[in-house]
């Protein structure tokens, strides 16, 4: 049986050989090192580290922003896994963002300490349907801010309500969310891993605001994400005993 130790060894080499058509990016060691390692020096490089409870969505989110990519099907992330993009900021800035996807399970690991510390940025995601990762948001905040107490400069903290296309089913209210966010002085967002939704744009952000610049009208539209509805006629109408009107209407779903 792999060890989280094992496990963080292998994922390390893997980010660090690459594979595929994008090259994920090392995990950062210091900033010279950072820079030497990059075929573009000119990149601004940050450690995102992405945490919250098993099946929140953290790897969706992920692979939305990485690879653009959602899978339906739930894989548990054992450790850690990486994924990187570069994002294009205004004043022609270039940043790499090193995203360290940390499993739920990690929090009561003696590897979380080497996951997290040395972080730019901390993004904490609950699912919004589901009232337990909200609940346990606070144990991972703590958990981050005693590891990165010693680090000369704090991660920027933001709290993620992830599938927001299940608006329907959401149990945790908007005002407690921003009670915490506030309360807790992180940055807020709300995210739809499945559509894509805000996915960009809140990686966008936090990188302006890692390296001091705002973010234009355009770079925020650039990133916003056109559902598209599809139209589909009922196969099969249910019988009535009045006279049925409505075979000729349409229900538009949003999928």
């Amino acid at each position: 049986m792999l060890t989280e130790q094992k496990i963080f060894e292998t994922r390390f080499k893997v980010a660090s050989t690459g594979g595929g058509d994008e090259k994920p990016a090392k995990p950062p060691v210091d900033a010279e090192e950072q820079e030497e390692n990059e075929k573009d020096d000119s990149d601004r490089i940050f450690k995102i580290v992405v945490c919250g409870d098993g099946s929140s969505g953290k790897t969706s989110i992920c692979s939305r922003f990485s690879h653009d990519h959602f899978d339906k099907n739930y894989h548990q992330t054992l450790g850690l896994d990486f994924f990187s993009r570069r994002l294009g900021l205004p004043g022609e800035v270039q940043v790499l963002l090193q995203v360290w996807d940390i499993g739920g399970q990690s929090i009561a690991g003696e590897m979380l300490e080497k996951y997290v510390y040395g972080a730019n940025a901390a993004l904490v995601v609950y699912d919004v349907t589901n009232s337990g990762s909200f609940e346990d948001v606070s144990d991972w905040v703590n958990a981050i801010k005693r590891i990165t107490k010693q680090q000369e400069k704090p991660p920027r903290l933001a709290l993620v309500g992830n599938k927001t296309d299940l608006e329907h089913r959401r149990v945790i209210r908007i005002d407690k969310h921003n009670k915490f966010a506030d309360e807790h002085g992180m940055t807020s967002f709300y995210v739809s891993a499945k559509t894509g939704d805000s996915v960009t744009l809140m990686f966008r952000q936090i990188a302006a605001d890692l390296v001091g610049v705002a973010l234009s009208k355009t770079d925020v539209e650039s990133d916003i994400v056109i559902v598209e509805g599809e139209v589909t006629k009922e196969e099969n109408p249910v019988k009535r005993r009045v006279v049925d009107q409505s075979k000729n209407t349409a229900v538009c779903s949003i999928q």
